[in-house]
């Protein structure tokens, strides 16, 4: 029996890190998932880009949690090929779990509903350790597209929005952030200005928030300030990526934006879905 899955990256509108409560929008990067079912063996490789990936974390735990909702006890072959950056914020773990919780309930040929689907990979993301809040906002995103505005420790989709497809450039810095690293910052500090960022989020206005809560994170987490200026000062809706490194800029103007980031990393050019 086999079975296919797939996640896409996301970018972030509010970080739930000091709320509990964030929200992100899907684009158009993908993690695909094809696993088969095995006895009991368990194999496979991780690609991300072409090059091996040998972080098996959230694999295992997305196995786990599969053979305890399903009651089944098996073993998978896989193979995960993703385009996403790992360590930058852009929400490679999210679309990892998506991606091959669907691929094993396909498999195992589970009618298993996206809100349970999103669940069961969040649960997995937490038992792996490579999330601090669960990141249900983020894996909405993945798995729906969309705006998607979370409570993450109620685990409850508070609100989905539309959004249209938009240009959208990310810059990816060479340095390499993992969500456990974070493990002790105190975000409780700036949680009343994340609440407003929030608010305006749920009202409709998710291009302010956005670029309120990345100068919020970026400047309390001591990121360089002169990626997001730059964008700024060439009209871009700007904001940083859930904890970072990577900054993403909605513009109508990509290859403007481009240029000045060169001087700061890759640049990927892609768009909201």
């Amino acid at each position: 029996m086999r079975g296919l899955g797939k996640g896409s990256s996301a970018i972030t509108v509010v970080n739930a890190f000091a709320t509990g409560k964030g929200g992100a929008i899907g684009i158009d990067l993908w993690t695909e998932a094809k696993v088969k079912i095995t006895d009991g063996e368990v194999k496979g490789k991780i690609l991300v880009n072409g090059l091996e990936f040998n972080d098996f974390r959230v694999v295992n735990a997305v196995l786990d949690v599969m053979r305890r909702y399903s009651g089944i006890e098996f073993g998978i072959e896989f193979e995960i090929n993703s385009e996403i950056p790992v360590g930058k914020g852009l929400k490679s773990s999210s679309a990892v779990a998506n991606a091959l919780v669907e691929a094993i309930a396909r498999a195992l040929r589970l009618n298993i509903p996206g809100i349970k689907v999103v669940k069961l990979g969040v649960e997995a993301a937490k038992k792996a350790g490579v999330t601090l809040t669960g990141a249900f906002d983020d894996a909405c995103a993945s798995y729906f597209g969309g705006l998607c505005l979370t409570d993450n420790l109620r685990v409850e989709l508070l609100k989905r929005i539309e959004i249209d497809e938009l240009p959208v450039v990310i810059l990816v810095p060479n340095e390499t952030v993992l969500t456990e690293e974070l493990k002790g910052v105190d975000f409780l500090k700036i949680a009343p200005y994340v609440e407003e960022a929030f608010k305006l989020a749920i009202k409709g206005e998710w291009k302010k928030a956005l670029v309120l809560n990345g100068l919020i994170y970026s400047t309390f987490l001591s990121y360089p300030p002169e990626p997001i200026s730059k964008a700024l000062h060439l009209g871009a809706v700007v904001g940083l990526s859930g904890k970072g490194p990577s900054v993403f800029a909605i513009t109508d103007e990509p290859e403007r934006i481009e240029e000045v980031w060169r001087e700061f990393g890759d640049v990927i050019i892609t768009s909201t879905r």
